[in-house]
């Protein structure tokens, strides 16, 4: 789940992010699965569940991608949600991994009703970690939190030294 709202336009925000996840998809096999779902205004899926061993196309979605429109994130978790729950593999690791800078602008309301799903999902067997990209405006008591609703993990990314660290050597 890739945030490419406005806010992610600086060089160390979405240009990382793609790297970052291009250093993951290389390590990525033939039992892997991956999709890949945006948010900005609205929330769209760029790439269906596809084999860890296509890393071209892959690599396509993840270059295709450009920042634009507002940060809609809660339109964008429901919908990575769906996507995960519809490939889940059964004995296999299902995650939504959220990439942001952490600019989320749902509501209160909607942010409780996100958490509760983020916990639900965690009990299916679908956990939440999020990576938090570039610095300034970077929320991340919110993002930790979610990542604990979903009994996932929290990161934060914002040079490529991290991004290896983080996608390939842990």
């Amino acid at each position: 789940l890739l945030d490419v709202s406005c806010s992610m336009t600086s060089p160390n925000k979405l240009p990382l992010l793609k790297r970052s996840f291009k250093l993951l998809a290389r390590q990525l096999g033939e039992k892997d699965r991956v999709a890949i779902v945006v948010y900005a205004g609205a929330a769209g899926l760029v790439l269906p569940s596809t084999p860890g061993s296509n890393r071209q196309r892959i690599l396509a979605a993840l270059s295709r991608l450009q920042t634009g429109g507002s940060t809609n994130g809660g339109a964008g978790i429901q919908l990575a949600y769906r996507v995960a729950v519809q490939n889940f593999i059964k004995g296999g690791i299902n995650r939504v991994i959220l990439a942001t800078d952490g600019d989320f602008n749902v509501g209160i309301r909607l942010m409780g009703t996100l958490k509760k799903l983020i916990k639900r999902k965690a009990k299916s067997g679908v956990f939440f970690t999020v990576l938090g990209f570039g610095m300034g405006n970077y929320k991340d008591q919110t993002l930790e939190m979610l990542a604990n609703k979903g009994n996932g993990n929290y990161g934060y990314i914002d040079n490529d030294r991290e991004a290896k660290k983080m996608f390939v050597q842990q």
